[in-house]
């Protein structure tokens, strides 16, 4: 009996290893690239989800936080690097983008960019206008993103892999205030930390 017990416990401890490296909605699923997810506050009480806004009138438009409590708002889809399997893991390279067209810069996708550092404010934030799938060289390298663990939760990160020549300038999305509205851009490592969850849409 106990020879027979020894394997199974294996197969519970594998499996609850791999358990570990997916990244779980607000549910406790591993979140997959084939269903909508609201990124939300890891802290409840601070701003909404995030959502479409543009930065002096122009295009493509920028990614930008609800200043709402309880605004989930707009959900996003996720495209891994590869698509043998559609549960997404933590720490790998992810597309980003929002499930929803807009009439306004109707040009651009809705797939998340970081976009060249803001020669005013010296803030490199996420704008719209990228591709999915599209990997392995410097135009494609500012479309891909990250999910890392923090404590009990996750944040948002800049820092792929797919390009093995490129040395991009890593760090952590967060949100930067400016004249009240809250735009999501990359901050160094060292600086403060944005929380996030993800719950179905």
């Amino acid at each position: 009996m106990k020879l027979l017990l020894f394997p199974i416990f294996l197969s519970i401890i594998t499996i609850s290893a791999a358990q570990n490296f997916y990244v779980l909605d607000t549910d406790g699923e591993p979140i997959t690239t084939d269903r909508q997810y609201y990124i939300v506050p890891g802290n409840t009480d601070v701003a909404g989800g995030f959502t479409l806004a543009g930065r002096n009138g122009s295009c493509p438009l920028n990614i930008a936080q609800s200043s709402q409590l309880g605004d989930s708002g707009i959900p996003v889809t996720f495209t891994r690097v590869s698509q043998d399997t559609v549960t997404i893991n933590y720490d790998e390279d992810v597309n980003i983008a929002f499930s929803t067209s807009t009439a306004t810069c109707e040009q651009f996708s809705t797939v998340w960019r970081l976009a060249e550092a803001d020669e005013v404010f010296n803030r490199a934030y996420v704008s719209t206008g990228g591709y999915t799938g599209v990997s392995g060289n410097q135009e494609s390298l500012n479309f891909w993103f990250r999910i890392e663990r923090h404590m009990e939760v996750y944040r948002l990160a800049f820092c792929p892999t797919v390009c093995n020549d490129c040395n991009p300038t890593c760090g952590l999305l967060n949100v930067d205030i400016v004249e009240e509205q809250r735009w999501l851009s990359l901050f160094r490592y060292d600086e403060s930390v944005l929380p996030v969850q993800f719950r179905k849409a």
